[in-house]
C-alpha cells in the first residue's frame, strides 16, 4: 500500500459540537444539540445560569465553553463566568479600542436608584462573610431595614417614602434573582452572581462615595430617581448597568438580566 493510500485511509477525529451539524428534525435550521442550544437561551433569557438552579445546563456549559462563547460572540456578547462559585451570564461585548465602528448595545440597561446600588453593596458584603466562614449568606427583611436606614437622609424622604422605595428595591432584587427563597418567609439566600458584578475595586470606590454622603448628610435625590426606584417593571441587569440620573455610579454592576421567575 502505498504512502498516498494510508494517508488517505488514515481515521478522522470524531466531530465534536464545535464542528458537527446536530440537526434535531427535518429542516431544523441549526447546528448545535438540543442542550447546548439551552444554555444559550438560559444566558440570554437571564438573569444567570448556575449549577444550583440547573445542573445539568451548567456541566454543559462546562463541556462546550468554547462553542457558547463563539456563539455568543456572534450576537455581540460575551460570557462571564465563575467555576468556583458555578454561575455565569452574558453581557455586551466589550470591542478592542483600537476599533473604530460602533457596536451596539444587545441587552437593556438597568439604571439603578441611591437605594438599589447601597442594597447591592451590603449583599455583596454579605456575601463575603459567608464565603469567609464558608456558609451561605442569608438576610431578612428586618436585617435589611436595619442596615439600610443609615441611608435615609441621602434619599431626601420621610421614613414612609423611604420604607416603600426600599420595598421596591427588595423585589427588584428578587426580581434579579439576587436574592433568592429560602424556606422561611422574608429571609433570602445571596445570590452568588455578585461575586462577578461587584469588584472589589468597585466595592471600594463606592464604599467611600457612600461614607462621604451619609457624614454630609447627602444631597437629595430628584423626583424621577423617586420614580424609577418605586416601578416595578421588569429591567435588565445583565449588561450594563446604568444608575439613575444623579444617583450614584455601580460603574461596573453587571447583574444579569430579566428574570422569568424567581430561582
Amino acid at each position: 500500500m502505498s504512502d498516498l493510500d494510508h494517508w488517505e485511509q488514515a481515521p478522522q477525529p470524531a466531530p465534536t459540537a464545535e464542528d458537527a451539524r446536530v440537526e434535531l428534525w427535518p429542516g431544523d435550521p441549526g447546528t448545535l444539540p438540543l442542550d447546548v442550544r439551552r444554555v444559550l437561551v438560559a444566558l440570554l433569557r437571564g438573569p444567570y445560569l448556575s449549577h444550583q438552579h440547573d445542573p445539568v445546563l451548567w456541566s454543559t456549559l462546562l463541556a462546550h465553553e468554547a462553542v457558547v462563547r463563539r456563539h455568543l460572540g456572534d450576537l455581540l456578547l460575551e460570557l462571564a463566568i465563575d467555576a468556583d462559585s458555578e454561575v455565569a451570564f452574558s453581557r455586551n461585548l466589550t470591542p478592542d479600542p483600537d476599533f473604530d465602528r460602533a457596536v451596539p448595545s444587545v441587552l437593556r440597561t438597568a439604571p439603578l436608584s441611591f437605594i438599589d446600588s447601597a442594597l447591592l453593596l451590603h449583599l455583596r458584603h454579605l456575601l463575603l462573610q459567608g464565603a469567609a466562614q464558608q456558609e451561605r449568606a442569608v438576610v431578612g427583611r428586618e436585617e435589611i431595614d436595619a442596615h439600610m436606614r443609615a441611608y435615609a437622609p441621602s434619599t431626601g424622604t420621610d421614613e414612609a417614602a423611604f420604607t416603600k422605595r426600599l420595598t421596591a428595591s427588595v423585589k427588584r432584587m428578587r426580581d434579579w434573582s439576587i436574592l433568592l427563597r429560602t424556606d422561611t418567609e422574608e429571609r433570602w439566600e445571596v445570590s452568588s452572581i455578585l461575586a462577578l458584578i461587584l469588584t472589589p475595586d468597585v466595592i471600594g470606590g463606592i464604599e467611600a462615595e457612600y461614607e462621604r454622603l451619609r457624614e454630609q448628610g447627602g444631597p437629595s435625590a430628584p423626583q424621577e430617581d423617586a420614580d424609577q426606584a418605586d416601578s416595578t417593571d421588569e429591567t435588565d441587569p445583565a449588561g450594563e448597568t446604568e444608575p439613575a440620573e444623579d444617583a450614584d455610579p455601580v460603574d461596573d454592576a453587571d447583574p444579569a438580566h430579566d428574570a422569568e421567575e424567581e430561582s
